[in-house]
Order: structure tokens, then sequence, then C-alpha cells
């Protein structure tokens, strides 16, 4: 029996023994799993991707491009009073008042459609604007929209929800880059736009143009930011002649920082098509036509064109805008 009991004493011992070794074994993974990689922040952000998300990331990045008065500001106000019908907000920061104007004429005194003038002005009688503050108050209505935006995702926000974001004239925001770079960042001790462009300086220092675009990458990054955000982004510029002929259509090219072509979802290129009859002589019709430039989210829509607007003298015009951007297929 003492064999028996000395037996069983061993066997109950091994047992307690295992179960240590299996306690200890358990431990050793939890801190393994607690420490299982030397990049926590980045785990942490891919388990976020894997998890049901807060919001749905936009994927409009969109310019609209053309000549002046071809309803360019009119086809992206249509496109968020169409794809969302709710009590959704559109911010427009607004270079040339295009959007104030087309606000009043279609949409009158809506708060759905809120617009920020970028402009700040001098006091002085030389220019009329003050470019570095107008820089800084651009980034600065730019980071509140993200702070929005991102109130916007929490639980218990009771706010008109920020869905479409649309700046007009890009190209005066083109100009403000290259006035900061001359007036503040070069040094050039110059007061304002006009003795900044004095040529004497522009011989002496020349210019360096990778500050100016550095500045304007500043307002991309923040339409990105609100991209991911949930907000449809669109920009609204002009034409220039392309003399070059490297990047354009029909003679032209977009007036704009030419590296900026490479971050957008989207480019949408507006023309007016005047009819003319057999005789080759005006009808008095204009068809405003809409190029696919680009599309990045749907290539099925490369180089296709839509009749947006029609106009015929003596008759009401006739609006038809985007499907694409009215529905969110874009």
């Amino acid at each position: 029996m003492s064999g028996f009991g000395a037996m069983k004493k061993e066997e109950k011992e091994e047992e307690k023994q295992l179960k240590k070794e299996k306690k200890e074994e358990v431990k050793v993974l939890e801190i393994k799993k607690e420490s299982s990689t030397k990049y926590p922040n980045f785990e942490a952000e891919f388990m976020a991707q894997t998890s049901k998300k807060k919001v749905k990331p936009s994927s409009t990045f969109c310019t609209i491009v053309g000549h002046d008065g071809t309803g360019k500001t009119g086809l992206a106000m249509d496109a968020h009073m169409s794809k969302y019908t709710d009590n959704e907000m559109m911010w427009v920061i607004d270079h040339d008042n295009g959007g104030l104007s087309c606000k009043h004429a279609h949409y009158g005194d809506t708060d759905r459609i809120r617009l920020w003038s970028p402009w700040v002005y001098q006091d002085t009688n030389r220019t009329a604007y003050h470019y570095p503050k107008t820089h800084e108050r651009i980034m600065g209505i730019m980071r509140y929209a993200i702070e929005y935006a991102e109130k916007q995702t929490e639980a218990g926000f009771e706010g008109q929800p920020l869905k479409s974001l649309l700046i007009t004239a890009i190209d005066q925001f083109d100009q403000i880059c290259m006035f900061n770079m001359k007036i503040h960042d070069l040094d050039l001790k110059a007061m304002d736009a006009v003795e900044a462009s004095n040529a004497r300086l522009n011989q002496e220092i020349g210019w360096n143009w990778g500050i100016r675009t550095t500045r304007f990458k500043q307002l991309t990054a923040l339409c990105q930011k609100l991209n991911l955000l949930g907000v449809d982004v669109y920009w609204e510029t002009h034409l220039k002649e392309d003399k070059e002929g490297r990047f354009g259509y029909d003679g032209w090219k977009i007036a704009w920082e030419k590296n900026a072509t490479n971050d957008m979802f989207q480019i949408v290129w507006c023309t007016e098509n005047m009819v003319r009859g057999a005789d080759g002589q005006y009808t008095g019709e204009s068809r405003y036509v809409a190029r696919f430039f680009k599309s990045k989210t749907n290539p099925d829509l490369k180089n296709q064109k839509r009749v947006y607007f029609v106009t015929k003298e003596g008759e009401k015009a006739e609006w038809f805008g985007l499907p694409e951007l009215k529905d969110g297929s874009l």
C-alpha cells in the first residue's frame, strides 16, 4: 500500500506540475498576444480598418474646369442638392463670388449651402488683398471643416451634417500661393504683391516654385482628409492657353498648380458648343457639354460626354446637370 500511495502521490505532484506549466504557458501566450508587434499604433489602426466604420469615406475629389460662364459651379451645387436631400450642407470657399451668384440665383437663402469668403483685405490703397493673411484664413477654414466633420461622426451629434465642400476659382488660390512665396517665404522684405513683383527683385533673387507648390499642396492634403471623413470635395477652376501642347484639350489647359492633376479622382471638362445650321451660321442654340477628362473611380466614364445645359435664343434655358454627380455613381 505504501508503494501504491507513493505512486498516487507522485501522480498528483505530476498533475499539479502540469497544471502549473499549463498556466504559465497560457500566461506567456497572453503576454505574447499583448506584445505581438513592435508597432502597436499601426496595429490599432489596422484593427480599426477591419471593424465596422463609423463613417464611409468619400471617393469624390472632382475638379470641374472650363471657361467663365459654362456652369461649373452650378454642376457642383446641383450634385450636392440632388445627392443629399435632407438637411446636409455644402460649404463653399468662394474666391470669385461664383458660389454667391449661383446660390442666390437658384437656391435662394437656403442654409444648406454656406458661403465662406477667403479674402482678407488691405488697409492701404496699393493692393486690395493681404495675401499672407488670406492664405492663413483659408487654411483656418479648412481645419475648422475637418474638426466639424470629425465631430459629426460622434454619437449624439445634432448639427447639420457637412457632406460637400466646393472651392471656386482654384486658379486664384494658386495666385495666393504665388504671392505668398514672393511676399513672405523668400524674405524679400516686400510689403505687398506690387513690390514683390518688382522686376529688379525678380532678377536678383528669382523664384522658388517649390515653395508655391508646397503651399498649394496644403489645400490638397486638407481636402483629402475631408474625403476620409466622408465629405465630397469639388474644385472649380478656369482654363489658360496651352502653348506647349503638353497637357490640355482643344488648345487649353487647366489653370492651377500643374501637379494637382495627379491628386484628383475625377476631372470634368466643360465646353460651350455653338450649334450652326447647314449654312454655317449660328442658330442661336448653345449646348454645354461635359467631358470626363479623368475618372479614376469609374474607368467607363473616361472620355464620355454629357450635355448638361442647353440655351436657345428667345427660349427658356434647359438644365440637366450630370447624372453621375447627382446620383453618386461617379
